[in-house]
């Protein structure tokens, strides 16, 4: 007797909770309008975010450029050089490190193009286009405000973590498990103090924090971001 009450009370609260909960896809609606809306996102033909990073190594810059909708650059300076770097030219992607790997195949097709999307600001607006399955999984407290999590799938079982303020609707954290030479390890990274930068209609988040495995945690700062400059696709180039 005492299971069935467990059992029934379960039940309701399961129902509850699907009543009240919207689905992912109206969790990802709000949150790209919260941002500023698919028009205004529609409008960015490039994109260059600047950021300064404080790690256990010291203070790093990294620059981003995005060429929507598919090229996408990073390179990460310490103390004037670069010390890694990722170019994603439509098709391939390659990436490098002066602290090993340098020598890694580049990534192809498939494989390649999930990677750049993760990478993407506005990864939200392509998964329908690469088969990204999302379910709302439940709420989780991120800080001390409510939040939906989903769980987003690729069509080979990749899975993620995104969670999404119940109130405002912003992203404010992802999760994911990632496997390294070394062992798996944890990834969470938390997007904080959003904001519209200068000549940019939609908000993006002005500070990061990671976890980032034996690098400890890495707290990013957006200190620039410069929108449809002209970024062509001759700037994507992988050299060989």
């Amino acid at each position: 007797m005492k299971k069935l009450i467990v059992t029934a009370f379960s039940l309701i609260t399961f129902g509850a909770f699907a009543q009240d909960t919207p689905s992912a896809d109206a969790i990802i609606e709000k949150y790209l309008t919260a941002i500023g809306g698919k028009d205004a996102i529609a409008k960015i033909q490039d994109l260059t975010i600047s950021s300064t990073s404080e790690t256990q190594r010291g203070t790093s810059e990294t620059e981003m450029k995005f060429k929507f909708p598919d090229r996408y650059a990073m390179s990460v300076y310490a103390n004037g050089n670069e010390v890694m770097s990722t170019i994603y030219d439509g098709n391939k992607m390659k990436s490098g490190s002066s602290f090993g790997g340098g020598n890694r195949p580049p990534m192809e097709g498939k494989e390649a193009q999930m990677a750049a999307m993760r990478s993407n600001p506005f990864s939200e607006t392509l998964y329908d286009k690469m088969g990204i399955t999302r379910t709302v999984v439940g709420k989780e407290k991120v800080g001390d405000k409510d939040a939906y999590k989903l769980e987003l799938a690729t069509a080979d079982g990749k899975k993620w973590n995104d969670f999404y303020d119940v109130e405002s609707g912003l992203k404010v954290k992802t999760y994911s498990m990632n496997e390294t030479p070394r062992g798996k390890f944890e990834n969470n990274v938390y997007y904080l103090n959003y904001k519209k930068f200068k000549g940019v209609d939609v908000m993006l988040p002005s500070q990061t924090k990671r976890s980032a495995g034996q690098m400890g945690d890495i707290t990013s700062e957006v200190q620039s971001v410069k929108v449809n400059k002209g970024l062509k696709d001759s700037d994507f180039v992988i050299k060989e």
